[in-house]
């Protein structure tokens, strides 16, 4: 009889707790600021003479996925178009797939039927998961790191059609070089699931199936711009000394210190203008609004921390499968 009693203290102690838990989560679901500050900051629409002239564009499908594309030539950075919905599915580790329906609808409604190459700069699922079939469905090569290969295999590529990258080794793909860069994942833990994939990935799997297999800041040169793309908000010590790029599309996920990351990124290669991505809700549809995700994502605090540490950096923001002109014709 005592030990009952002994025990009514902690479970009500853990039911106040689970409530309390779940309280939050259903506030953090609920609370998502800063879709204002997205707003303010959208980058402006092209004008008719910037559509018909040489350029360098650029659109944006969610988390870090961007197209970039002079007209004749294009590459794909971290494709996910299949956003497995449920967050509790993510929790509870369910078996996930590509959805080559999905992918195709949004390949076709960007006019994208041929790539060079599609780049993957960590083998997550909501980076690397769809690569393998956008790859397939354009005739490019997948690029990335053994993981990303193996993903790629998984997903009917041919061994010829993927290739596991050097870092730091310099790869030209028409107007286009690309150098990946040995980078780190935010986060606490160093990015989990970690480790490598070690054998060809076959779908369904389950989400931590997806090992990160490494991270790398991809680096993409054109005779019109350089562009950065630094998709996990972790850095290594001078990991760009002596890089440029004019554009940084910056994730900004599980960032720490603002200031030492831009310093470490940003700053490190003279950029001008900063993109934000991975910031909105890879649970959800990309043909619905987009939101930030609930956790893990200061969206509001980004804006306006940078318009304190880098007043002089411009700060734009994308719409989903909206083409931009990086760099229009002077």
């Amino acid at each position: 009889m005592k030990s009952t009693k002994k025990r009514r203290p902690v479970l009500r102690f853990l039911v106040f707790l689970a409530l309390l838990v779940a309280g939050l989560l259903t506030w953090a679901f609920q609370y998502r600021p800063g879709m204002d500050h997205v707003a303010a900051h959208r980058y402006p629409n092209p004008t008719p003479k910037q559509l018909i002239a040489p350029s360098l564009s650029a659109t944006w499908f969610g988390t870090t996925a961007v197209l970039l594309s002079d007209g004749e030539h294009a590459v794909m950075v971290d494709p996910f178009f299949t956003r497995p919905p449920g967050f509790i599915n993510l929790l509870t580790n369910q078996p996930i797939a590509p959805n080559q329906t999905v992918i195709k609808h949004w390949l076709d409604s960007a006019g994208i039927k041929k790539l060079d190459a599609v780049l993957v700069s960590h083998s997550h699922y909501d980076h690397a998961m769809d690569a393998g079939v956008v790859a397939k469905l354009t005739g490019a090569e997948l690029l990335g790191s053994p993981s990303t290969a193996f993903i790629g295999l998984g997903s009917g590529l041919t061994v010829t059609q993927t290739r596991v990258i050097k870092p730091e080794q310099a790869m030209k793909y028409g107007p286009f070089t690309i150098t990946f860069i040995r980078s780190q994942h935010a986060g606490a833990t160093g990015g989990a699931p970690l480790g490598d994939i070690e054998t060809p990935l076959v779908p369904p799997a389950r989400y931590l199936d997806y090992k990160q297999g490494g991270t790398y800041v991809i680096l993409v040169q054109h005779p019109r711009g350089s562009v950065l793309f630094h998709s996990s908000a972790g850095f290594a010590d001078a990991e760009l000394e002596g890089r440029k790029a004019d554009v940084v599309f910056l994730g900004i996920a599980l960032r720490g210190d603002l200031q030492s990351y831009l310093r470490e990124t940003v700053d490190a290669v003279g950029a001008t203008r900063v993109i934000p991505t991975h910031w909105d809700d890879f649970t959800l549809p990309l043909d619905q609004p987009l939101q930030p995700f609930p956790i893990g994502i200061r969206l509001n605090a980004f804006f306006d921390d940078m318009a304190v540490l880098r007043p002089k950096v411009k700060v734009q923001t994308l719409e989903v499968g909206r083409r931009v002109v990086l760099f229009p014709e002077q």
